[in-house]
């Protein structure tokens, strides 16, 4: 890391039904659900507290009456470091040393850097080496965190590969959401992580969203709760989970890292939609919830205040409505929602007034920090408000045992992490979730026993020196021959590429890799790669379309006859697509057409089709898409 070179925060996917529709409950419904929720939220909070022995309260306590203004402060700061070799005379090094020495800062996020070649992740031992350094360096236990909403992997090279939180639900049970959660707070404790910056607990009712899509667990609110509910307490078992982005970040056509988004919704709709999986989310245990960088005028009436920085979101409607006691935390304080409108001081003072517990990622600490000193010297913040969110920090370390032990075993660190068995897990979890759309001319699962030559085109929307790596060495293996041609949006241009004679393949395979990406903007197919894939369909050979990534494409590509849904990139799901294809099993659920053929769905066994529903279970399939197999 130089300096403070860093990447935002991704703060970044049975039945998922992609509805553009949502029928709403009575108001009056609503108010009685709202007051159960508050209840049990409160409840949940409490028995959160309780955990604490009556040695760990006493620590909190007097830790804090020994700690000074300054010590208070920095609890509240937490900033970034990338898990590799860092020599202690780097910038680097000095940069995080500093941190922890003059800003006192509550704790680190492990985060990734950019590349010429795409995304640099830490890595295992790196991490946990310099976990244990800062730990011993800090006057205090440090709290760690890391956005591992697709598992560890996500930040570590060696870290169990999940599948996006869509192709989990689209797998249709619960319970994987709660093996993923567990597998990934033991990963993460092993290194020294202990806040792990998941669930999403937004609800996709917009395919349009250029930033949640995939991450979420789907568009029907109650069964994104299911799951939310699931991964909340699968991590609570070991480690810190955080449901996010209060209230809402799903009805979205903007990044929150480029501006500021606007949910129009009324408080009716907040109600039945947005806010059931954040209730579920609390109701679960829940240790934390971060904030969006929206603005909701039904809540917040300035037009420039995010509910990061709103009172009346953050502390009138989460903790007082909703009762939550737990950690109030921020989406990254670098991104365009906040720093479009507000210095880095004044943003630090404005989220701690509405209620905020933990900055994270401020873009310039130091000013973050020398703000919030002016603003407790001059009463802006009162000294019992600071201690109210330093008190929840140092709870939270003491649920963890930090004050006890705040040093991981790095020798036994390939023991419990990066398990043979929990990748196989992981790896049966993705293969479930793929999901078979479209099929009109029946042409999966193809025939194993025939000899088969396929071309796969595999376009990634963007910059990727080498698309469908795992993609491509699957398919080798259960095709006689594979050609392939790549494109992205920074090495090769598909303009340039040509197809190869009809007479040498079989079977081609358009694999569209399309992620949600910050800063980008949209979730879509670059128009020089979506022109070949037109020659692709015009050249009347059998074509199998992938959609890794976003669900939505298939309303891109009406002329796919075949369409199969992995729902992301990685490794994971490019390996389930390739067992899917030829030899394994996957759900099938493609939607009637315009002439009202009814839906078939249904899961092959590797000998038929078993029927799982049809029309009469409210499909109509026009003009929506189905993932997943619905199941009343």
């Amino acid at each position: 890391m130089e300096g403070r070179r860093v990447r935002s925060l991704l703060l970044i996917p049975v039945t998922i039904l992609f509805l553009m529709a949502h029928s709403a409950r009575s108001q009056s419904s609503g108010t009685s659900a709202k007051k159960s929720a508050a209840k049990a939220s409160t409840a949940a909070s409490r028995n959160a507290a309780n955990k604490l022995s009556p040695a760990a309260s006493a620590w909190v306590e007097s830790t804090l009456r020994k700690m000074t203004v300054d010590e208070k402060i920095g609890q509240l700061l937490f900033t970034t470091y990338h898990g590799s070799f860092t020599a202690v005379d780097s910038a680097a090094y000095q940069q995080i040393l500093h941190d922890v020495k003059d800003l006192h800062v509550g704790g680190f996020i492990n985060v990734t850097h950019g590349s010429p070649l795409g995304i640099v992740k830490s890595q295992a031992y790196p991490t946990a080496v310099l976990n244990n350094q800062l730990q011993s360096k800090s006057k205090l236990p440090l709290l760690i965190g890391a956005d591992f909403e697709r598992g560890t992997a996500m930040r570590l090279d060696e870290g169990t590969s999940f599948p996006t939180a869509m192709a989990l639900a689209a797998g249709g049970d619960s319970k994987d959401a709660y093996t993923m959660g567990k597998i990934t707070a033991l990963e993460s404790r092993a290194v020294g992580v202990h806040w792990i910056y998941a669930p999403d607990a937004d609800v996709n009712n917009n395919p349009g969203n250029p930033i949640i899509n995939t991450r979420s667990f789907g568009e029907d609110p109650a069964r994104v709760a299911e799951f939310v509910s699931a991964f909340v307490r699968g991590v609570e078992e070991n480690a810190l989970a955080t449901a996010k982005h209060f209230p809402g970040h799903g009805d979205t056509a903007a990044d929150s890292h480029v501006d500021l988004p606007v949910i129009r919704a009324d408080r009716a709709r907040l109600n039945t939609l947005e806010l059931v999986p954040f209730r579920a989310a609390i109701s679960s245990g829940a240790s934390s919830i971060m904030t969006g960088h929206l603005n909701v005028p039904v809540l917040e009436l300035d037009p420039n205040t995010p509910a990061t920085l709103s009172r009346n979101i953050l502390t009138g409607l989460l903790r007082e409505e909703l009762g939550y006691q737990g950690l109030i935390v921020t989406d990254a304080m670098d991104m365009g929602g906040i720093t479009v409108r507000y210095a880095p001081g004044e943003a630090a003072v404005r989220a701690v007034v509405a209620g905020v517990d933990a900055l994270l990622m401020p873009p310039v600490p130091d000013a973050a920090f020398e703000a919030l000193q002016a603003a407790v010297k001059s009463g802006r913040i009162s000294k019992e408000r600071l201690d109210s969110s330093v008190r929840r920090i140092l709870q939270a370390k003491a649920r963890l045992g930090l004050h006890a032990n705040r040093l991981v075993d790095v020798n036994a660190l390939n023991q419990k992490f990066g398990s043979v068995a929990w990748q196989k897990e992981a790896q049966e979890i993705s293969d479930r979730g793929v999901t078979l759309l479209r099929d009109t001319p029946r042409r999966l699962p193809l025939d194993a026993t025939k000899p088969s030559r396929a071309l796969l085109l595999a376009f990634y929307a963007d910059p990727e020196p080498y698309p469908g790596e795992d993609l491509e060495r699957e398919l080798r293996s259960r095709f006689d021959s594979v050609t392939t041609l790549r494109a992205d949006t920074r090495f090769v241009n598909a303009g340039i590429l040509k197809l190869p004679p009809l007479d040498s393949y079989d079977v081609a395979i358009l694999a569209l890799f399309v992620r949600v990406s910050d800063r980008k903007g949209n979730v879509d197919v670059p128009a020089e790669q979506a022109a070949l894939a037109e020659q692709l369909y015009k050249a009347g050979k059998p074509i199998i379309t992938v959609g890794f990534g976003s669900p939505y494409l298939i309303e891109r590509f009406p002329q796919a006859e075949t369409w199969l849904a992995a729902f992301g990139i990685s490794d994971v799901a490019q390996i389930s697509v390739a067992r899917a294809v030829r030899t394994n099993s996957f759900t099938r659920t493609f939607a009637g057409d315009d002439s009202g053929r009814e839906f078939e769905s249904g899961i092959w066994d590797g000998a038929g089709w078993e029927p799982d529903v049809g029309a009469a279970d409210g499909f109509d399939g026009r003009d929506k898409i189905a993932a997943g197999v619905r199941r009343n």
